[in-house]
Protein backbone atom coordinates (compact mmCIF):
# COMPACT_ATOMS: atom_id res chain seq x y z
CA UNK A 1 0.00 0.00 0.00
CA UNK A 2 1.15 3.27 -1.00
CA UNK A 3 1.88 5.99 1.98
CA UNK A 4 -1.30 6.51 3.21
CA UNK A 5 -0.17 10.05 4.76
CA UNK A 6 1.22 11.52 1.54
CA UNK A 7 -1.93 10.57 -0.39
CA UNK A 8 -4.36 12.43 1.91
CA UNK A 9 -2.31 15.17 1.87
CA UNK A 10 -1.85 15.50 -1.83
CA UNK A 11 -5.54 14.75 -1.94
CA UNK A 12 -7.94 16.68 -4.74
CA UNK A 13 -10.72 18.75 -2.90
CA UNK A 14 -13.79 20.63 -5.05
CA UNK A 15 -15.48 23.61 -2.60
CA UNK A 16 -18.48 24.85 -4.37
CA UNK A 17 -20.13 27.58 -3.36
CA UNK A 18 -21.78 30.84 -5.02
CA UNK A 19 -20.09 33.06 -2.78
CA UNK A 20 -16.74 33.95 -3.73
CA UNK A 21 -15.82 34.97 -0.23
CA UNK A 22 -16.86 31.68 0.98
CA UNK A 23 -14.68 29.84 -1.48
CA UNK A 24 -11.70 32.49 -0.70
CA UNK A 25 -12.38 31.08 3.14
CA UNK A 26 -11.97 27.74 2.61
CA UNK A 27 -8.64 27.69 0.37
CA UNK A 28 -7.18 29.83 2.85
CA UNK A 29 -8.37 27.31 5.59
CA UNK A 30 -6.60 24.65 3.73
CA UNK A 31 -3.60 26.11 2.25
CA UNK A 32 -1.37 24.65 4.69
CA UNK A 33 -2.89 20.52 5.08
CA UNK A 34 -1.22 20.22 1.13
CA UNK A 35 -4.33 20.03 -0.51
CA UNK A 36 -5.06 20.58 -4.11
CA UNK A 37 -8.06 23.10 -4.44
CA UNK A 38 -10.22 23.26 -7.07
CA UNK A 39 -12.82 25.74 -6.62
CA UNK A 40 -16.47 26.10 -8.58
CA UNK A 41 -19.22 28.83 -8.09
CA UNK A 42 -22.22 26.74 -9.33
CA UNK A 43 -22.94 23.37 -9.27
CA UNK A 44 -23.28 22.72 -13.11
CA UNK A 45 -19.47 24.20 -13.19
CA UNK A 46 -18.83 21.74 -10.09
CA UNK A 47 -19.72 18.80 -12.18
CA UNK A 48 -17.57 19.73 -14.72
CA UNK A 49 -14.63 19.65 -12.67
CA UNK A 50 -15.34 16.60 -12.15
CA UNK A 51 -15.37 14.95 -15.16
CA UNK A 52 -11.83 16.67 -15.94
CA UNK A 53 -10.26 15.78 -12.90
CA UNK A 54 -9.76 13.04 -10.52
CA UNK A 55 -11.85 14.92 -7.27
CA UNK A 56 -10.91 12.96 -3.85
CA UNK A 57 -13.72 15.17 -1.64
CA UNK A 58 -16.54 18.04 -2.25
CA UNK A 59 -17.37 20.58 0.34
CA UNK A 60 -20.43 21.51 -1.38
CA UNK A 61 -22.92 24.59 0.18
CA UNK A 62 -26.52 23.83 0.45
CA UNK A 63 -27.92 26.81 -1.03
CA UNK A 64 -27.42 27.59 -4.81
CA UNK A 65 -29.05 29.37 -7.46
CA UNK A 66 -30.38 26.98 -10.04
CA UNK A 67 -28.84 24.05 -8.53
CA UNK A 68 -28.79 23.56 -5.06
CA UNK A 69 -26.13 21.05 -3.30
CA UNK A 70 -28.76 18.70 -2.58
CA UNK A 71 -29.27 18.16 -6.52
CA UNK A 72 -25.40 18.64 -6.98
CA UNK A 73 -24.52 16.00 -5.12
CA UNK A 74 -27.13 13.81 -6.22
CA UNK A 75 -25.14 14.04 -9.47
CA UNK A 76 -21.89 13.67 -8.47
CA UNK A 77 -23.05 10.47 -6.90
CA UNK A 78 -24.06 9.22 -10.13
CA UNK A 79 -21.12 10.51 -11.91
CA UNK A 80 -18.41 8.76 -9.33
CA UNK A 81 -20.78 7.65 -5.92
CA UNK A 82 -17.52 6.82 -4.29
CA UNK A 83 -16.54 10.26 -3.43
CA UNK A 84 -17.02 11.64 -0.13
CA UNK A 85 -19.04 15.15 0.48
CA UNK A 86 -19.50 17.46 3.06
CA UNK A 87 -22.52 19.56 2.97
CA UNK A 88 -22.12 23.15 4.19
CA UNK A 89 -26.02 24.04 5.43
CA UNK A 90 -27.72 26.73 7.28
CA UNK A 91 -29.60 26.09 10.84
CA UNK A 92 -33.00 26.95 8.70
CA UNK A 93 -31.72 24.01 6.44
CA UNK A 94 -33.02 21.14 8.15
CA UNK A 95 -35.32 19.84 5.38
CA UNK A 96 -32.79 20.28 2.59
CA UNK A 97 -30.26 18.42 4.59
CA UNK A 98 -32.07 15.33 5.19
CA UNK A 99 -32.65 15.30 1.23
CA UNK A 100 -29.23 15.51 0.97
CA UNK A 101 -28.56 12.69 3.15
CA UNK A 102 -31.11 10.75 1.12
CA UNK A 103 -30.87 11.73 -2.11
CA UNK A 104 -26.90 12.79 -2.23
CA UNK A 105 -25.74 10.26 0.00
CA UNK A 106 -23.14 13.08 1.56
CA UNK A 107 -20.74 11.70 3.96
CA UNK A 108 -21.00 14.91 6.90
CA UNK A 109 -22.23 18.20 6.51
CA UNK A 110 -21.16 20.77 8.87
CA UNK A 111 -23.40 24.00 9.87
CA UNK A 112 -22.18 27.62 9.15
CA UNK A 113 -20.44 29.21 10.64
CA UNK A 114 -18.15 26.45 10.56
CA UNK A 115 -15.81 26.02 13.46
CA UNK A 116 -11.98 25.35 11.73
CA UNK A 117 -10.36 22.57 13.69
CA UNK A 118 -13.65 20.54 13.02
CA UNK A 119 -14.66 20.72 9.25
CA UNK A 120 -10.72 19.88 8.95
CA UNK A 121 -11.16 16.83 10.90
CA UNK A 122 -14.04 15.69 8.90
CA UNK A 123 -12.28 16.52 5.85
CA UNK A 124 -8.71 14.34 6.85
CA UNK A 125 -11.26 11.47 8.36
CA UNK A 126 -13.13 11.05 5.40
CA UNK A 127 -9.80 11.30 3.27
CA UNK A 128 -8.42 8.41 5.04
CA UNK A 129 -11.76 6.39 5.31
CA UNK A 130 -11.85 6.71 1.45
CA UNK A 131 -8.76 5.76 1.10
CA UNK A 132 -8.79 2.58 2.95
CA UNK A 133 -12.16 1.62 0.99
CA UNK A 134 -9.96 1.94 -2.45
CA UNK A 135 -7.08 -0.19 -1.00
CA UNK A 136 -9.85 -2.27 -0.02
CA UNK A 137 -11.28 -2.50 -3.60
CA UNK A 138 -7.77 -2.69 -4.53
CA UNK A 139 -7.08 -5.94 -2.53
CA UNK A 140 -10.46 -7.21 -3.71
CA UNK A 141 -9.49 -7.28 -7.43
CA UNK A 142 -6.38 -8.54 -6.79
CA UNK A 143 -7.75 -11.50 -4.81
CA UNK A 144 -10.27 -11.91 -7.31
CA UNK A 145 -7.44 -11.85 -10.20
CA UNK A 146 -4.86 -14.32 -7.88
CA UNK A 147 -7.98 -16.92 -7.25
CA UNK A 148 -8.70 -17.24 -11.05
CA UNK A 149 -5.01 -17.91 -11.71
CA UNK A 150 -5.12 -20.45 -9.13
CA UNK A 151 -7.81 -21.94 -10.29
CA UNK A 152 -6.25 -22.09 -13.62
CA UNK A 153 -3.25 -23.79 -12.30
CA UNK A 154 -5.33 -26.32 -10.73
CA UNK A 155 -6.62 -27.24 -14.11
CA UNK A 156 -3.24 -27.54 -15.72
CA UNK A 157 -2.56 -29.60 -12.66
CA UNK A 158 -4.68 -32.68 -13.39
CA UNK A 159 -3.07 -33.09 -16.36
CA UNK A 160 0.76 -32.68 -15.88
CA UNK A 161 1.21 -34.11 -12.23
CA UNK A 162 4.17 -35.88 -12.60
CA UNK A 163 5.97 -32.96 -14.16
CA UNK A 164 5.50 -30.75 -11.42
CA UNK A 165 6.26 -33.15 -8.40
CA UNK A 166 10.01 -31.05 -8.32
CA UNK A 167 8.01 -27.45 -8.37
CA UNK A 168 5.25 -28.37 -5.72
CA UNK A 169 8.11 -29.30 -3.20
CA UNK A 170 9.68 -26.07 -4.52
CA UNK A 171 6.32 -24.38 -3.72
CA UNK A 172 5.87 -26.32 -0.48
CA UNK A 173 9.21 -24.74 0.67
CA UNK A 174 8.00 -21.42 0.02
CA UNK A 175 4.73 -21.71 1.74
CA UNK A 176 6.99 -23.19 4.89
CA UNK A 177 8.71 -19.95 4.76
CA UNK A 178 5.34 -17.55 4.19
CA UNK A 179 4.30 -19.46 7.04
CA UNK A 180 6.43 -18.79 9.35
CA UNK A 181 6.26 -14.95 8.36
CA UNK A 182 2.78 -14.99 8.91
CA UNK A 183 2.57 -17.26 12.14
CA UNK A 184 2.74 -13.41 14.09
CA UNK A 185 -0.20 -12.53 12.63
CA UNK A 186 -2.70 -15.17 13.68
CA UNK A 187 -2.60 -13.83 17.26
CA UNK A 188 -3.83 -10.28 15.77
CA UNK A 189 -6.42 -12.15 13.27
CA UNK A 190 -8.12 -13.90 16.43
CA UNK A 191 -7.90 -11.03 17.97
CA UNK A 192 -10.14 -9.24 15.34
CA UNK A 193 -12.20 -11.82 15.11
CA UNK A 194 -13.08 -11.97 19.23
CA UNK A 195 -13.71 -8.51 18.98
CA UNK A 196 -16.17 -8.97 15.91
CA UNK A 197 -18.20 -11.66 18.33
CA UNK A 198 -18.16 -9.54 21.16
CA UNK A 199 -19.78 -6.49 19.35
CA UNK A 200 -23.02 -9.14 19.49
CA UNK A 201 -25.30 -8.49 22.63
CA UNK A 202 -25.49 -11.18 24.96
CA UNK A 203 -21.88 -12.90 24.18
CA UNK A 204 -21.13 -13.55 27.84
CA UNK A 205 -17.34 -13.37 27.26
CA UNK A 206 -17.98 -9.87 26.28
CA UNK A 207 -17.86 -8.89 30.13
CA UNK A 208 -15.49 -11.45 31.14
CA UNK A 209 -11.98 -10.88 29.22
CA UNK A 210 -9.98 -12.43 31.30
CA UNK A 211 -11.38 -16.05 30.40
CA UNK A 212 -8.24 -16.51 27.96
CA UNK A 213 -5.73 -15.82 30.38
CA UNK A 214 -7.55 -18.04 32.74
CA UNK A 215 -7.41 -20.64 30.35
CA UNK A 216 -4.02 -20.23 29.19
CA UNK A 217 -2.50 -20.66 32.84
CA UNK A 218 -4.24 -23.77 33.03
CA UNK A 219 -3.11 -25.16 29.80
CA UNK A 220 0.51 -24.17 31.20
CA UNK A 221 0.15 -25.73 34.60
CA UNK A 222 -1.45 -28.89 33.05
CA UNK A 223 2.01 -29.34 30.83
CA UNK A 224 0.66 -28.94 27.94
CA UNK A 225 3.09 -27.99 25.07
CA UNK A 226 3.57 -24.51 23.52
CA UNK A 227 1.46 -25.65 19.96
CA UNK A 228 -1.45 -26.69 22.65
CA UNK A 229 -1.34 -23.89 24.87
CA UNK A 230 -1.69 -22.01 22.22
CA UNK A 231 -4.48 -23.35 20.45
CA UNK A 232 -6.39 -23.24 23.94
CA UNK A 233 -5.77 -19.77 23.61
CA UNK A 234 -6.89 -19.79 20.45
CA UNK A 235 -10.34 -21.03 21.47
CA UNK A 236 -11.01 -19.59 24.34
CA UNK A 237 -11.28 -16.31 22.06
CA UNK A 238 -13.40 -17.83 19.57
CA UNK A 239 -15.69 -20.67 21.02
CA UNK A 240 -18.79 -18.47 20.69
CA UNK A 241 -17.98 -17.62 17.24
CA UNK A 242 -20.97 -19.86 16.89
CA UNK A 243 -23.52 -17.41 17.99
CA UNK A 244 -23.48 -15.43 15.39
CA UNK A 245 -25.95 -17.55 13.43
CA UNK A 246 -28.49 -17.86 16.18
CA UNK A 247 -31.14 -16.27 16.86
CA UNK A 248 -31.13 -13.64 19.66
CA UNK A 249 -33.73 -15.04 21.93
CA UNK A 250 -31.49 -17.95 22.07
CA UNK A 251 -28.57 -16.24 23.63
CA UNK A 252 -30.56 -13.79 26.05
CA UNK A 253 -32.23 -16.59 27.74
CA UNK A 254 -30.60 -18.67 30.38
CA UNK A 255 -29.59 -22.46 28.94
CA UNK A 256 -31.95 -23.70 31.57
CA UNK A 257 -34.76 -22.24 30.82
CA UNK A 258 -34.43 -22.90 27.68
CA UNK A 259 -37.34 -25.78 26.11
CA UNK A 260 -36.23 -28.95 24.83
CA UNK A 261 -36.25 -27.32 20.74
CA UNK A 262 -34.41 -24.17 22.13
CA UNK A 263 -31.75 -26.15 24.13
CA UNK A 264 -31.05 -28.73 20.91
CA UNK A 265 -31.04 -25.36 18.49
CA UNK A 266 -28.42 -23.54 21.30
CA UNK A 267 -25.98 -26.70 21.22
CA UNK A 268 -25.43 -26.50 17.87
CA UNK A 269 -23.10 -23.46 18.01
CA UNK A 270 -20.33 -25.48 18.84
CA UNK A 271 -19.87 -27.12 15.68
CA UNK A 272 -20.83 -24.12 13.49
CA UNK A 273 -17.88 -22.38 14.93
CA UNK A 274 -15.52 -25.25 14.43
CA UNK A 275 -17.01 -25.64 10.77
CA UNK A 276 -15.88 -21.75 10.01
CA UNK A 277 -12.39 -22.84 11.48
CA UNK A 278 -11.12 -26.46 10.89
CA UNK A 279 -10.38 -26.11 6.99
CA UNK A 280 -7.68 -23.53 8.12
CA UNK A 281 -4.37 -25.02 8.94
CA UNK A 282 -3.13 -22.96 11.91
CA UNK A 283 -6.76 -23.43 13.72
CA UNK A 284 -7.40 -27.43 13.08
CA UNK A 285 -7.03 -28.05 16.86
CA UNK A 286 -8.51 -25.16 18.25
CA UNK A 287 -11.58 -26.06 16.15
CA UNK A 288 -11.50 -29.69 17.54
CA UNK A 289 -10.88 -27.93 21.32
CA UNK A 290 -14.10 -25.59 20.17
CA UNK A 291 -16.36 -28.31 18.71
CA UNK A 292 -16.19 -30.51 21.88
CA UNK A 293 -15.99 -27.90 24.31
CA UNK A 294 -19.31 -28.64 25.84
CA UNK A 295 -18.62 -32.52 26.64
CA UNK A 296 -18.56 -33.53 29.87
CA UNK A 297 -16.54 -36.43 31.54
CA UNK A 298 -19.63 -38.99 32.21
CA UNK A 299 -20.40 -38.45 28.80
CA UNK A 300 -23.76 -36.23 29.09
CA UNK A 301 -22.12 -33.47 26.80
CA UNK A 302 -22.83 -32.42 23.09
CA UNK A 303 -22.21 -33.17 19.90
CA UNK A 304 -21.04 -36.43 20.38
CA UNK A 305 -21.36 -37.52 24.49
CA UNK A 306 -17.97 -38.61 24.75
CA UNK A 307 -16.25 -39.53 27.70
CA UNK A 308 -13.18 -39.85 30.01
CA UNK A 309 -9.55 -40.04 28.01
CA UNK A 310 -11.63 -39.60 24.95
CA UNK A 311 -12.56 -36.25 25.30
CA UNK A 312 -8.90 -33.95 24.19
CA UNK A 313 -7.60 -32.29 27.39
CA UNK A 314 -7.91 -28.64 25.06
CA UNK A 315 -11.89 -29.56 25.62
CA UNK A 316 -11.62 -30.33 29.00
CA UNK A 317 -9.67 -27.28 29.93
CA UNK A 318 -12.50 -25.06 28.07
CA UNK A 319 -15.07 -26.82 29.43
CA UNK A 320 -14.26 -25.71 33.23
CA UNK A 321 -13.13 -22.04 32.43
CA UNK A 322 -15.84 -21.62 30.49
CA UNK A 323 -18.64 -23.07 32.85
CA UNK A 324 -16.66 -20.71 35.40
CA UNK A 325 -17.68 -17.66 34.04
CA UNK A 326 -20.67 -18.93 32.20
CA UNK A 327 -22.37 -19.68 36.06
CA UNK A 328 -21.31 -15.90 36.71
CA UNK A 329 -22.55 -14.12 34.24
CA UNK A 330 -25.79 -15.09 35.14
CA UNK A 331 -26.71 -16.90 31.35
CA UNK A 332 -26.90 -20.67 33.13
CA UNK A 333 -29.62 -20.74 34.97
CA UNK A 334 -30.55 -17.05 35.63
CA UNK A 335 -28.89 -17.01 38.98
CA UNK A 336 -25.45 -14.89 38.98
CA UNK A 337 -22.93 -16.79 40.79
CA UNK A 338 -20.35 -15.49 42.91
CA UNK A 339 -16.78 -16.35 41.90
CA UNK A 340 -16.23 -18.24 45.05
CA UNK A 341 -19.86 -19.84 44.48
CA UNK A 342 -18.92 -21.43 40.90
CA UNK A 343 -16.05 -22.45 42.02
CA UNK A 344 -17.78 -24.44 44.89
CA UNK A 345 -19.78 -26.05 41.45
CA UNK A 346 -17.11 -26.86 39.24
CA UNK A 347 -15.69 -28.50 42.29
CA UNK A 348 -18.88 -30.54 43.52
CA UNK A 349 -18.66 -31.95 39.72
CA UNK A 350 -15.60 -33.24 39.43
CA UNK A 351 -14.92 -36.82 38.40
CA UNK A 352 -18.34 -36.70 37.06
CA UNK A 353 -18.74 -33.43 34.73
CA UNK A 354 -14.81 -31.94 35.15
CA UNK A 355 -11.68 -33.53 34.79
CA UNK A 356 -10.49 -33.99 38.58
CA UNK A 357 -7.04 -32.99 38.58
CA UNK A 358 -7.95 -29.80 35.63
CA UNK A 359 -10.43 -28.80 38.53
CA UNK A 360 -8.20 -28.61 41.81
CA UNK A 361 -5.43 -27.04 39.62
CA UNK A 362 -8.35 -24.52 38.31
CA UNK A 363 -9.06 -23.74 41.72
CA UNK A 364 -6.46 -22.69 42.79
CA UNK A 365 -5.60 -20.33 39.77
CA UNK A 366 -8.67 -19.05 39.78
CA UNK A 367 -8.12 -18.16 43.69
CA UNK A 368 -4.85 -16.43 43.34
CA UNK A 369 -6.86 -14.59 40.14
CA UNK A 370 -9.30 -13.37 42.60
CA UNK A 371 -7.28 -12.24 44.99
CA UNK A 372 -5.06 -10.02 42.29
CA UNK A 373 -8.39 -8.90 40.91
CA UNK A 374 -9.71 -7.00 43.72
CA UNK A 375 -5.75 -5.42 45.03
CA UNK A 376 -6.23 -3.84 41.36
CA UNK A 377 -8.79 -0.99 41.52
CA UNK A 378 -10.26 -0.77 37.92
CA UNK A 379 -11.77 2.65 37.30
CA UNK A 380 -13.65 3.55 34.12
CA UNK A 381 -13.13 7.25 32.45
CA UNK A 382 -13.84 9.42 30.08
CA UNK A 383 -11.47 10.39 27.48
CA UNK A 384 -10.86 14.02 29.08
CA UNK A 385 -10.20 12.38 32.35
CA UNK A 386 -7.46 10.07 31.20
CA UNK A 387 -3.74 11.25 32.57
CA UNK A 388 -0.39 10.29 30.90
CA UNK A 389 1.01 7.02 32.27
CA UNK A 390 -2.27 5.25 33.18
CA UNK A 391 -2.60 1.63 32.02
CA UNK A 392 -5.44 0.23 30.13
CA UNK A 393 -6.98 -2.89 32.37
CA UNK A 394 -9.31 -3.76 28.96
CA UNK A 395 -9.14 -4.13 24.93
CA UNK A 396 -10.37 -0.37 24.34
CA UNK A 397 -13.15 -0.51 21.46
CA UNK A 398 -15.61 1.66 19.76
CA UNK A 399 -19.12 0.89 19.78
CA UNK A 400 -18.78 -1.47 16.97
CA UNK A 401 -16.14 -3.39 18.66
CA UNK A 402 -12.94 -2.46 16.50
CA UNK A 403 -10.08 -2.66 18.31
CA UNK A 404 -8.91 1.09 19.36
CA UNK A 405 -6.16 0.32 21.77
CA UNK A 406 -4.90 -3.19 23.65
CA UNK A 407 -5.36 -4.12 27.04
CA UNK A 408 -1.91 -3.16 28.85
CA UNK A 409 -1.20 -0.40 26.58
CA UNK A 410 0.25 2.66 29.00
CA UNK A 411 -1.49 6.39 27.66
CA UNK A 412 0.75 8.52 26.42
CA UNK A 413 -0.19 12.33 25.46
CA UNK A 414 -0.66 11.49 22.17
CA UNK A 415 -2.95 8.69 22.26
CA UNK A 416 -4.86 10.68 24.67
CA UNK A 417 -5.66 13.47 22.26
CA UNK A 418 -6.31 11.13 19.93
CA UNK A 419 -9.08 9.36 21.57
CA UNK A 420 -10.07 12.98 22.71
CA UNK A 421 -10.73 13.75 18.63
CA UNK A 422 -12.18 10.56 17.91
CA UNK A 423 -14.72 10.83 20.33
CA UNK A 424 -15.58 14.47 18.87
CA UNK A 425 -15.44 13.81 15.06
CA UNK A 426 -17.69 10.52 15.23
CA UNK A 427 -19.84 11.92 18.56
CA UNK A 428 -19.59 9.00 20.18
CA UNK A 429 -18.16 8.08 23.88
CA UNK A 430 -15.69 5.56 24.17
CA UNK A 431 -15.27 3.38 27.25
CA UNK A 432 -11.63 3.27 28.64
CA UNK A 433 -10.75 1.19 31.27
CA UNK A 434 -7.70 1.64 33.64
CA UNK A 435 -5.96 0.10 36.21
CA UNK A 436 -4.86 1.93 39.81
CA UNK A 437 -6.02 4.90 38.36
CA UNK A 438 -5.15 8.35 40.59
CA UNK A 439 -8.06 9.97 42.42
CA UNK A 440 -10.67 11.68 40.33
CA UNK A 441 -11.48 15.00 40.81
CA UNK A 442 -15.95 14.71 40.45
Amino acid sequence: MKDSANEVENANVLCVDDERNILVSLKRLFRKDGYQIFIAESGAEGLEIIKKEKIDLIISDMRMPNMDGAEFLSKVKEVNPKIPSILLTGFSDQESTIRAINEGKISAYVSKPWEDNDIKLKVKSLLKISLLEKEKDRLLVLTHKQNKQLRDWNKDLENKVQARVRELKEAECMLDKAYQELSGSYDAVVKLLSHAICARENIFTRDYPDLPALAVELAKQAKLSNYMVKQVYYSSLLFELGKLALPEKLLETPIKLLDVDEFEQLMNYPEIGASVLKDISNFTDAARIIEHHYEYIDGSGAPDGLKGSDIPVGCKILSIVKDYFLLQSGRFDGIDYTARDARSYLFDRKGKLYDEELVKLFFEISKQFEQKQSIDEEHMLGSMQLKEGMTLSRDCTNKNGLLLLQKGTVLTELMISKLISFEKVYDTPVRIYVISAPKINK
